[in-house]
């Protein structure tokens, strides 16, 4: 089959969303042939020495000739993907004549709100996996401060203007499959299209063989980890908060928080306040292959993130064998199980009872040695079998068939 695959993030041996593209082109080429349209901006990551595409995989780069001097940073990037999307179905209508594709897919940006036009092509269209719609509610939000709240009302705003959007109900109306990250995202769609929608994680991973759970030894204090980057929605000053209950409750805990973000000042602050600002070891960025070794010494993993559609931390930490401390909320939760980890519920509660109930699933793991070790033996199966690449993506090509 002759697969035409929209990454407008595409890029090799990286995380998020440019490494979702790279990874779904590996796996389809491995049985189809793959035509990658990204924007130009990739070419120099996919191009760079040592990097080599898998066979069956060609890359074209795009980008509207109107468009060809606006950069790609942090503050034009959604408007920049979003004018992109009106621009390629012509180039991929273009690209169809010359190579004839049974199956177009949509991959990244990953975000339901934006449309992308590829149904027009007149081949079955799979559109997504998109995320996006997942929230928390607003008083899990009382903390946030600043620039950071003012973004979070912003998104909110958007995710429900989005609804009217006449593009994006073309979008949807001309797809054959919609695959969206979490059933909150499916909830947000416009609601012709919610019926049709499958909930399916886009991301998998490559599980690291001959992991052993690092067993904690008697006396020694419970590591525990936050990775992500410092946004007030990432909840690592929930996390701050409830290490700090857990240590008042007479659990030993050594925490580690990796990440950078604008939200770090305010981070150090919630230290001070609660009495960790001398002993939380803080952690600027790692390479992938120091962060994989420095979650086989942690015993486990705190994520309490209010809105992420996937949650790539959480497999890796799962892969590297930790038992996993999340919330009820997006996507972190669909990437678990009862056994590998402690989902806290946030149905109704306010945001002390939150943390209080992070606080407790800490304290239970300090307390129960055995527990935690069969969380992360649970852990490591949980993603060596069910949340492989290939799983991901095969899974989805037979959701496919199945319309």
């Amino acid at each position: 089959m002759k697969i035409l695959l929209s990454a407008f993030a595409f890029a090799p041996n990286v995380g998020s969303e440019p490494g979702v593209g790279w990874r779904w082109a590996v796996e389809l080429a491995k049985q189809h042939e793959v035509v990658v349209v990204t924007d130009m901006t990739r070419r120099p990551l996919v191009e760079a020495n040592g990097v080599q595409l898998p066979d069956n995989v060609e890359v074209v780069y795009y980008r509207p000739a109107w468009l060809r001097t606006l950069p790609l940073n942090s503050t034009t990037a959604q408007l920049l993907y979003t004018l992109w999307q009106f621009g390629l179905l012509g180039f991929a209508r273009r690209l169809h004549r010359d190579r004839r594709f049974d199956l177009a897919i949509h991959i990244t940006y990953g975000v339901f709100r934006h449309p992308s036009f590829l149904g027009y092509l007149g081949i079955p269209f799979v559109f997504g996996p998109l995320g996006g719609g997942e929230d928390a509610p607003l008083a899990l939000k009382r903390s946030i401060r600043g620039r950071e709240k003012l973004k979070e009302l912003l998104r909110s705003l958007l995710n429900k203007t989005a609804l009217f959007d006449p593009f994006l109900w073309a979008a949807y109306a001309r797809a054959t499959l919609i695959l969206v990250k979490t059933e909150d995202t499916r909830r947000a769609l416009p609601w012709p299209f919610r019926h049709r929608a499958v909930v399916y994680p886009e991301i998998g991973i490559d599980a690291p063989a001959g992991i052993e759970p690092a067993a904690r030894q008697v006396g020694e204090p419970l590591r525990v980890l936050f990775a992500g980057r410092l946004l007030g929605w990432k909840g690592a000053h929930l996390a701050i908060r409830a290490v700090a209950q857990a240590v008042a409750q007479g659990v030993p805990v050594e925490f580690t928080l990796l990440g950078k973000g604008p939200f770090e000042p305010e981070l150090r602050k919630v230290a001070t306040d609660v009495g960790l600002a001398d002993s939380i070891r803080w952690v600027s960025e790692l390479p992938q292959q120091e962060l994989f070794a420095l979650y086989r010494t942690m015993h486990c993993f705190l994520f309490p993130s209010l809105h992420d559609s996937s949650g790539n931390v959480v497999l890796e930490a799962q892969a590297n064998g930790l038992p996993v401390v999340c919330l009820d909320l997006g996507g972190p939760a669909t990437l678990v199980t009862p056994e590998t980890a402690i989902v806290v519920q946030t149905k109704g509660k306010s945001e002390d009872a939150v943390v209080h109930g992070l606080a407790s699933a800490i304290a239970q793991l300090g307390r129960d040695e055995s527990r935690r070790m069969a969380m992360a033996s649970a852990a490591l199966a949980n993603v060596g079998i069910r949340m492989t690449w290939e799983n991901r993506v095969n899974g989805a090509l037979a959701l496919l068939g199945n319309q």
